[in-house]
């Protein structure tokens, strides 16, 4: 089943990469890329709130409930010659839970540095790859997460549907080994040039092997999303929500843990190098290249733990 979810995902962005170029009826003809080499971006500034419940499933439990609050920034910068795209990107959570035996709160702090290599019509269609490196210091100590994938994205004249497929490998604690696929798919539309509505879908796919044990961590969550833009010099404010479950469940043993988050956010939103509505600067300008599982939500194994330490 894995298996055919992850052939599935990857036959889903292929398909958005090769379906743009040939499709042309539907084009959105008022976004068109300036001829030339232009350098564009986009910072964000934002605050995300986090109820987090962790249990033992395998012991019929309630759960605990853990707080969390992240500030976060993110940037990219993209430089666009025709139809080819290079994109450099970093980013920033810092995720923070109130536990006991610790005067200060719990730290997890992600950092990302990344980048995307795409062809893109701004009319139809965009594809391409994206990697990033993940540093996630988890109270003082570092671990790192690398992750490679493809995405696409078809552009009607007040939509844009996407999917990507990411591999991932976490390099982290002590006997533990850790790697997955994470799967997405996306829908914007567009209510006015200058407004958007996104809805989200992530799923991830896992093997952990930690102390001679294996087990599959996997998991899902749904985000939305509006954002306006309130400034024609670039300036927009977005405001979102995200439901997420995932689940650890041991191999051979009746062990089962289970982490639920519900999620809100917002923030502003600064694009420069392009002018225009909305719509123009997102389908010219940068790509998320971010990660749900392992950047926007606190770590799994790392959320468990603070369930069991909270005040």
């Amino acid at each position: 089943m894995r298996n055919k979810l992850i052939l599935s995902a990857s036959t889903t962005v292929l398909v958005l990469m090769l379906a743009g170029g040939a499709i042309t009826a539907t084009r959105a003809a008022d976004v068109v890329e300036p001829a030339g080499c232009m350098l564009s971006g986009s910072v964000t500034a934002g605050y995300m709130f986090d109820w987090q419940n962790a249990r033992n499933e395998s012991e019929d439990e309630d759960g605990l409930d853990v707080d969390w609050d992240t500030p976060f920034g993110e940037g990219a910068g993209l430089v666009t010659c025709g139809g080819l795209n290079a994109q450099a990107d970093v980013a920033y959570h810092a995720h923070s839970a109130e536990v006991e035996f610790d005067d200060d709160d719990w730290p997890q702090t992600d950092t990302h540095i990344g980048g995307a290599l795409f062809f893109r019509d701004p009319a139809s269609w965009a594809g391409g790859v994206g990697a990033s490196w993940i540093t996630e210091d988890i109270d003082s100590v570092n671990y790192d997460v690398f992750r490679l994938g493809l995405f696409g994205e078809f552009y009607l004249d007040a939509f844009t549907l996407g999917a990507s497929v990411h591999y991932y490998n976490f390099d982290g604690f002590e006997e533990k080994d850790e790697d997955g696929f994470e799967l997405a798919a996306w829908g914007k539309f567009y209510a006015t040039p200058d407004l958007a509505f996104t809805l989200r879908g992530d799923v991830l796919l896992a093997e952990v092997e930690f102390s001679g044990e294996e087990g599959d961590l996997d998991g899902f969550a749904i985000t939305g999303e509006g954002e306006y833009l309130v400034w024609d010099q670039g300036l927009s404010l977005f405001l979102g929500a995200r439901y997420a479950d995932r689940d650890f469940d041991v191999d051979d043993e009746d062990f089962s843990l289970d982490v639920e988050d519900f999620q809100v956010f917002g923030g502003v939103r600064f694009y420069f190098g392009h002018d225009g509505t909305l719509i123009e600067r997102q389908r010219t300008g940068t790509v998320d290249n971010t990660s749900v599982f392992n950047e926007k939500l606190p770590e799994f194994f790392t959320s468990a733990a603070a369930a069991a330490l909270i005040k």
